[in-house]
Formats: C-alpha cells, sequence, structure tokens
C-alpha cells in the first residue's frame, strides 16, 4: 500500500503577521530552557489560588446544582484544573502537572456532574492541595505513583459504574 503525501497547508497571511515566521534561535530556545529547569520561584502562591478557585467551583456545583448550566459549572471546574496542568511542570511540581492532565481528561468525558464525579473531584483538589502545601516536588516518587494508580482507578470505577447503569 502506498504512503500518502502529507498534506501541507499554507498559514494565513494574518497568522503569519501575528506569529511570526522562519526558524527560531537556538540560543534563545537555549536560554527559555534554562531559565526552566533553574526557575525557583514558590509555586505553593499560584497553585493553590487555583485550588481556591476549584474549590469555588465545586462548591458552587454542590450547592446550586442546575443541569441548565452543566456546560457553564464544568468549566468552571475545568478552568483551574487546566491552569494547574499548564503551569505545575514549570515550577518543577510534576505530579500536579499529571494528577490535573488525569482530572482534566476526566472532566471532559463526564456528561453530568453527580455526586460520584463530584467526590472524586473533590479528591483530586484535596490531593493536590497536600502536595503543593508540602512542597512535594517532582514526580512524587512512590507515593506519586500511588497517587496516579489512585486517580486513575477512582476514574476507571467512574467510567464503569456509568456504563453499566446505562446498560
Amino acid at each position: 500500500m502506498p504512503k500518502e503525501k502529507a498534506h501541507i497547508y499554507k498559514a494565513s497571511t494574518i497568522l503569519r503577521q501575528k506569529v511570526g515566521s522562519g526558524t527560531i534561535d537556538p540560543e534563545l530556545v537555549q536560554k527559555a530552557q534554562k531559565a526552566i529547569e533553574e526557575n525557583e520561584v514558590d509555586f505553593a502562591p499560584l497553585g493553590l489560588q487555583f485550588l481556591n478557585e476549584l474549590d469555588e467551583a465545586l462548591n458552587d456545583v454542590q450547592k446550586n446544582f442546575n443541569a441548565d448550566r452543566f456546560e457553564t459549572q464544568k468549566q468552571n471546574l475545568t478552568q483551574p484544573v487546566m491552569e494547574l496542568k499548564a503551569n505545575a511542570g514549570m515550577f518543577h511540581f510534576n505530579l500536579v502537572g499529571n494528577l490535573a492532565g488525569i482530572m482534566l481528561n476526566f472532566l471532559e468525558a463526564i456528561d453530568s456532574l453527580d455526586t460520584d464525579a463530584l467526590s472524586i473531584v473533590r479528591a483530586h483538589h484535596d490531593t493536590l492541595r497536600g502536595i503543593i502545601s508540602n512542597n512535594m516536588r517532582g514526580n512524587g516518587g512512590e507515593k506519586g505513583k500511588i497517587f496516579i494508580q489512585e486517580l486513575e482507578g477512582a476514574c476507571a470505577r467512574y467510567h464503569k459504574k456509568k456504563r453499566k447503569k446505562q446498560s
């Protein structure tokens, strides 16, 4: 079977004006990488701010659940998790970023904010708060593996239970 050639689409003129064109100076890339690797900024205040936003969104859903507002409420839960995922790695909190990535996938896959889903999000919130408060940098070692396995397991059990109810 012959291989298909990739189709190359040229970016619009407007996009090229906004982004620019050409290559990036390798020295600039190295400087940026060095800045990330040597970053010593304290992530805790920023991470805890995102967790406070997640806590507020969870409290709102638990007190004021409204099926008509599902998408908005889900987005309010998703946004701070997305921010945690996007920022954690830059500050050497890889475990936080990995757990946030799992939670993002979970939130994207759910079609309701039932008690079980909210319990999983709450447990995730509480776990991340503990990780950040205890300055648990990097991947968390053995504890980090357990956290990841437990979150993945909880999400899988939730989806399995939902499929059973639907059939």
